[in-house]
C-alpha cells in the first residue's frame, strides 16, 4: 500500500487468497489503522515509520529510529544535540550518502532542507539544499544553534 504523496510505502505483504487482498483494500480505504489491520490480516507488515506517519509524528519517530540505530553510533552525539533544539526537533531527519538532512517536509523536496556533514576533525559543515553552499563550519557545541539559525520562526529556510 503506497502513499498518494511521495514514495512512502505504508504497508506490504503477500497472500495467495484473493479474497483477503480485497478485504485489506476495503479495510484500508475505510480507514482501518495499521495495527488493527495487521491483527486482522497477519500477512501485513509495516514499519515504525509508517506508525509515526499514521499518528502524525513522522519527525519524532524518525529521530527515535536514528538515535536507536546501532549503525549510527558514530552520529549519536550529533543527533542528540540537534534533536535537543526545539526548532530542529520538528524537522524530518534522514541520512543520504552519510550526510544528515533536516527536511522541512518529508514529502516535498522543494520545501527545503539543510544538510549537515561531519568533517572528521570534530567539525561539521552546514549546507543549504537550495544552493548547496556551505553556510557554516562549526564544532558540535555550536551545531544545533547554528543550524537552527537558518530557519525563520515559521520553520522556513531563510533566504
Amino acid at each position: 500500500m503506497d502513499s498518494a504523496e511521495g514514495d512512502f510505502v505504508w504497508a506490504n505483504g503477500s497472500t495467495t487468497a484473493l479474497g483477503d487482498v480485497a478485504e485489506v483494500i476495503d479495510a484500508w480505504r475505510s480507514g482501518v489503522l495499521l495495527a488493527p489491520l495487521r491483527e486482522r490480516f497477519p500477512f501485513i507488515e509495516f514499519s515504525k515509520m509508517a506508525e509515526g506517519y499514521e499518528c502524525g509524528e513522522p519527525a519524532e519517530t524518525a529521530w527515535g529510529i536514528l538515535l536507536a540505530d546501532d549503525n549510527r553510533i558514530s552520529h549519536r552525539q550529533m543527533l542528540a544535540a540537534l534533536r535537543s533544539n526545539s526548532r530542529l526537533s520538528g524537522m524530518f531527519p534522514f541520512f543520504s550518502h552519510d550526510v544528515l538532512r533536516l527536511a522541512i517536509d518529508p514529502f516535498k523536496r522543494d520545501a527545503g532542507e539543510i544538510c549537515i556533514e561531519p568533517q572528521g576533525n570534530g567539525r561539521f559543515s552546514v549546507q543549504s539544499s537550495s544552493g548547496g553552499e556551505i553556510l557554516a563550519d562549526v564544532e558540535l557545541a555550536d551545531l544545533a544553534d547554528t543550524a537552527s539559525s537558518f530557519f525563520d520562526s515559521r520553520g522556513e529556510l531563510r533566504s
